[in-house]
């Protein structure tokens, strides 16, 4: 094979692969871990208040959210702290399991299962364990993941 035969056969062939490349479908990006954390990150803030202390709960949740759950957790948090005060509720997260159900680089569904601690005038001041489990949307909101979404299951 003369010089200049093989210096073409070796264009087209890295044209043949720059095409292929090109031509391949993108796998979209997978979330980042920082989306996971902040899905356990607000499923621990959302377990944990303390009546006497209700609106360090609110600044917590208010930092962690953004849009639609934001927005009915404002509308709805005078009710929520009414209810802790009146049964003398406090909760406190023991742990909290979390995994990516779907999403890219700006938005991701993770499924969040907290175990918790309550006590309250219903349980007699004694504490009691039990679980809350919810799938919460996060979005990348200017490099920070944020809450927009909370559904229980």
């Amino acid at each position: 094979m003369s010089r200049s035969t093989l210096a073409a056969a070796l264009m087209f062939s890295a044209a043949t692969c720059s095409a292929a490349i090109l031509a391949a479908p993108v796998a979209a990006a997978a979330p980042p871990e920082e989306a996971r954390l902040a899905g356990c990150e607000f499923g621990t803030a959302a377990a944990t208040y303390d009546y006497a202390r209700f609106d360090d709960h609110v600044r917590t949740m208010l930092e962690l959210s953004t849009g639609e759950f934001r927005a009915e957790f404002e509308n709805f948090r005078g009710n929520i702290q009414a209810s802790a005060q009146a049964s003398h509720l406090r909760a406190q997260a023991d742990s909290a399991d979390c995994r990516v159900v779907s999403g890219d680089d700006n938005r991701a569904v993770v499924d969040v299962d907290v175990t918790r601690t309550v006590t309250s005038d219903e349980t007699d001041g004694l504490p009691q364990t039990g679980r809350m489990a919810m799938t919460v949307t996060v979005d990348n909101v200017d490099g920070r993941w944020l809450v927009s979404k909370v559904v229980s299951r």
